[in-house]
């Protein structure tokens, strides 16, 4: 089976650079490696369906509902009339990524009853994503906000914890419920909000364990990390565009082994319904 140095090493040979002993071994090839590794292992997990990541888990039940009540409302003391604004609210809580709705402020009316992304957050500040003042009346007063995140079709649906794991949604028990995953990559107040109780998922996990990967995964993954080391170890554009055309190859191949798999399984299903007289 193949090792974190195997996959490394499969990238180096197809950019015919000096392989690696050890990923921590200090030298340039080996750092790249390490620097790209876990980038590039969530992005090719998030890329495709792959069968080894793929799990199916019973979510848990979070109270309360898709979208957050007055009870969790920030006072604001300050926008600047900037590109893009900074909004002042003393220990907001937020993280980037969130969705905020902002009411009440005095002065900057044009701001009040909107929702906005957060950018940039500090303790007391955050940033209005994509946004700007400049042309705004000045504020002067008052303003108070919170974290408004959902569709309103899920207003009256249930919250969900996600899997620790969890790296992609792919579908609920009925590919057809409908679902949102809210929060930020890494935002520890991430979750699924749905109509659905009970809700059983099925997603891409975050699979890091080498032995667990199949042989075109591997593939998949060495010429991705080949596409991100050609550059900073070959100074050559060309080997860039070379290597993802070959990532890409693997993916379509992929796509299209799995389609003949799916229909093989028909087939080989309608045959033996066929044979016992049942259609």
């Amino acid at each position: 089976m193949a090792t974190q140095v195997d996959i490394c090493n499969l990238a180096l040979r197809r950019l015919g650079a000096s392989e690696i002993t050890t990923i921590t071994e200090g030298t340039k090839n080996a750092d790249h490696c390490n620097a790209f590794w876990t980038y590039i292992l969530d992005e090719v997990l998030e890329d495709y369906s792959w069968g080894f990541a793929r799990k199916t888990v019973t979510l848990d039940y979070t109270t309360g509902f898709g979208v957050y009540l007055d009870t969790d409302e920030k006072t604001i003391t300050g926008i600047t009339s900037a590109a893009p604004p900074v909004v002042t609210a003393v220990a907001h809580g937020f993280s980037d990524g969130n969705f905020v709705y902002i009411y009440d402020v005095s002065g900057m009316t044009e701001i009040n009853k909107r929702v906005f992304e957060v950018s940039e957050k500090t303790t007391d500040t955050f940033e209005l994503l994509d946004m700007t003042s400049v042309p705004w009346t000045a504020y002067s007063s008052g303003g108070k906000c919170y974290r408004s995140e959902a569709d309103p079709k899920y207003a009256n649906g249930y919250t969900y914890n996600l899997p620790t794991d969890y790296l992609r949604a792919l579908h609920l028990q009925d590919e057809s419920y409908e679902f949102e995953v809210l929060g930020a990559t890494g935002d520890s107040n991430r979750r699924l909000v749905t109509t659905v109780s009970d809700a059983i998922l099925t997603y891409t996990a975050l699979e890091s364990t080498t032995t667990n990967m199949l042989n075109r995964f591997i593939s998949a993954m060495a010429w991705r990390l080949a596409a991100e080391l050609a550059m900073p170890l070959s100074k050559k554009a060309a080997k860039v565009e070379w290597a993802m055309n070959m990532y890409n190859y693997i993916l379509g191949k992929k796509s299209v082994a799995d389609a003949r798999s799916s229909k093989q399984k028909l087939d080989d299903r309608d045959q033996w319904l066929t044979a016992g007289g049942f259609i």
